[in-house]
């Protein structure tokens, strides 16, 4: 029951996080251009997320263990909070400069505090569940997408009641709450944990190893040290499998600058009525999950087949003048659908993936830290794709349609999916590999 109190906290802070994040979308855009806030100037403002995002990640990631991995769940929250803080004070000024300028801190912080936040998130759940991380990765992810599928709708509706500051400075409150209650909760939790297993382990070692002698500080130092990111962007599939995600979280965030506008302009959609069509991915993104969390599936066919569908679906969210198919709304929202629904396979089962890799290529010693390490690099490029994805529709944006702009993602996206394919024929060389040494067993 403690692990499982422990569990619903942590994925509590994850909605937080994840509704505060996309809370912004439905009216931001169209605040920003009173302040002739538009483009690549726009792009870069929800760009800036990620970046503190990406160095939240690989600094947790290098730092993370269990002794302070409440503080930084606790701190990343409290981060979250403060960046939330920043957005009513846009309201204060009628300086372009001075807007520009807030916008950017407040995205910035955060972004660097909800990465903190996560990055332990997901080395927990490896860690404390080890025969089920498929399952809780899913779960995770349904509380993920969950906050990013209400986000707009709870900010649309937010924003009707009480304006711009209003949907800020309550959830502002929210993760700071939350914040306190992880830690007041999580750290009991979690050192009854860590002595338990612990002891168990050392039992364990004793009983059935009568040369075990206990390691020192300094060997562990040594172990630890040993594996950095470059020992494990060096494999193959774990290089493919981040690209792939690099590419989805590029195509989760391509959209949030030019979304709104495009509906506006196209289906003269307003803003308190864009967050519905908005929640469409996620929608489809939270059912995805869910058939996740209660099957069982072939992780890298799982992988390409998602990443593949996705990429279908991005030629047609305008759809390209090309096809001579006149833009529909529905047209538009069934094909955001289609790319949250294929897009849980692969962004849910790659850090697993991964993580499997890791463990069969290292020493059992190893593990914790590779799964530490694998966390904090699969959360950086998370926010490397999110900061992309921005910056290249503002840049897209001068110079293309919205349709066109799609389309130019989706044959980026046709070179991610082909990049992986070489782990499908890997699989393939294996399951060879494993009939002929079952045959030459009865041979």
């Amino acid at each position: 029951m403690k692990l499982l109190s422990e569990f619903a906290l942590l994925n509590i802070g994850n909605l937080i996080c994840c509704l505060g994040l996309s809370l912004i979308a439905p009216f931001y855009p169209t605040y920003a251009e009173k302040f002739q806030v538009t483009g690549s100037l726009l792009g870069l403002i929800f760009a800036i997320n990620p970046i503190g995002g990406i160095l939240s990640s690989l600094i947790v990631g290098k730092i993370l263990n269990n002794n302070n991995q409440t503080n930084l769940l606790s701190l990343g929250m409290l981060i979250q909070s403060i960046g939330m803080f920043c957005y009513p004070l846009l309201t204060l000024t009628s300086n372009r400069t001075l807007f520009i300028i807030i916008s950017l801190l407040g995205r910035f912080i955060s972004g660097f505090g909800t990465q903190t936040f996560l990055t332990p998130l997901y080395a927990a759940i490896p860690q404390k569940y080890p025969n089920s991380v498929d399952q809780k990765m899913a779960i995770a992810e349904f509380f993920s997408s969950f906050g990013f599928l209400c986000g707009p709708v709870i900010g649309s509706i937010l924003y009707t009641l009480g304006g711009f500051s209003f949907p800020f400075i309550l959830f502002a409150c929210c993760s700071a709450i939350i914040a306190i209650i992880l830690k007041l909760n999580i750290g009991k939790i979690q050192k009854n944990t860590i002595v338990v297993s612990q002891t168990e382990s050392i039992l364990k070692e004793e009983e059935y190893n009568i040369n075990y002698v206990p390691e020192s500080i300094f060997e562990n130092d040594q172990i630890e040290t040993s594996i950095g990111y470059t020992s494990i962007i060096k494999l193959f599939p774990v290089v493919s499998s981040l690209l792939v995600m690099l590419a989805l979280c590029i195509t989760f965030t391509f959209y949030s600058p030019i979304y709104s506008l495009y509906f506006e302009e196209q289906f003269n959609v307003t803003p308190e009525n864009l967050g519905y069509y908005i929640s469409a991915a996620p929608l489809a993104y939270s059912i995805g999950a869910l058939i996740i969390s209660k099957m069982s599936f072939n992780k890298k066919r799982a992988i390409f087949f998602g990443i593949m569908l996705v990429t279908i679906s991005q030629f047609f969210m305008g759809p390209d003048p090309i096809f001579h198919i006149d833009p529909r709304i529905y047209i538009t929202v069934s094909a955001q659908f289609n790319f949250g629904l294929f897009s849980a396979p692969p962004y849910i089962l790659i850090l697993p993936y991964i993580t499997e890799k890791l463990e069969q290529k290292f020493q059992k010693p190893d593990h914790q830290k590779c799964i530490s390490l694998a966390s904090g690099l699969f959360n950086a490029v998370i926010s490397t794709g999110e900061c992309l994805g921005p910056i290249f529709s503002g840049m897209m944006a001068e110079f293309f349609s919205f349709q066109r702009s799609c389309s130019l993602l989706g044959l980026y996206l046709v070179a991610t999916t082909l990049l992986f394919v070489p782990n499908l024929l890997e699989q393939k060389k294996e399951t060879q590999q494993d009939k002929q040494k079952y045959c030459s067993q009865y041979l």
